[in-house]
């Protein structure tokens, strides 16, 4: 079988984290979480609010000589991860969650204000699955929706879906008419 390197991506809140490390833990892969490979390379910049700002060219970069060093499986965990070299990404999850849902999500992480409703229009516009699409292609992006489904089955339905035996093609969830209906 052809070696794995596998993007898990979304908005935050949508559970990232916990499903790579049970997607490694599955698959016996290599977990590599984005954001401290970005901090320990020192390869980000601060915005006047505080929120790093990666430098994207450098990520790529950095990431290619990381991929040349393991021949192991990998799993990535991150936000930025769908921005990685699609030419090494073999398969893009993009995690997703009702706006509803992921809203109390972000609250009790500290979410507030513009910061948490830029997160939560993202989702509702698909942001992260458009951006996945555009760089990888339909073919190698998986879309599940966190919203109810515990963190197993939704590990368990990507694994499914790479044996052909769950449609997890990106496109079949959303959240725009709800969403925007409750702003008025």
């Amino acid at each position: 079988m052809k070696r794995m390197i596998i993007s898990v991506t979304g908005t935050p809140g949508t559970g990232k984290t916990t499903f790579s490390r049970e997607l490694a833990k599955r698959l016996g892969a290599h977990l590599l979480d984005l954001n401290r490979f970005v901090t320990s390379l020192g390869i980000y910049e601060l915005d006047a609010e505080g929120t790093k700002v990666v430098n994207l060219r450098k990520m790529k970069s950095e990431f290619r000589k990381f991929v040349r060093k393991t021949r192991r499986n990998l799993v990535v965990d991150g936000l930025l991860s769908h921005f990685l070299p699609s030419t090494l990404i073999t398969h893009v999850i993009v995690l997703r969650t009702h706006p509803r849902v992921l809203e109390k999500r972000l609250r009790k992480r500290g979410f507030k204000g513009k910061k948490l409703e830029d997160n939560l229009e993202s989702e509702a516009l698909d942001i992260v699955l458009w951006e996945a699409v555009n760089i990888h292609g339909e073919d190698k992006v998986y879309e599940i929706d966190t919203t109810r489904k515990s963190l197993k089955k939704s590990v368990s339905d990507f694994l499914m879906a790479l044996k052909g035996k769950k449609d997890l093609r990106p496109g079949k969830i959303s959240w725009l008419e709800e969403y925007f209906l409750k702003e008025r």
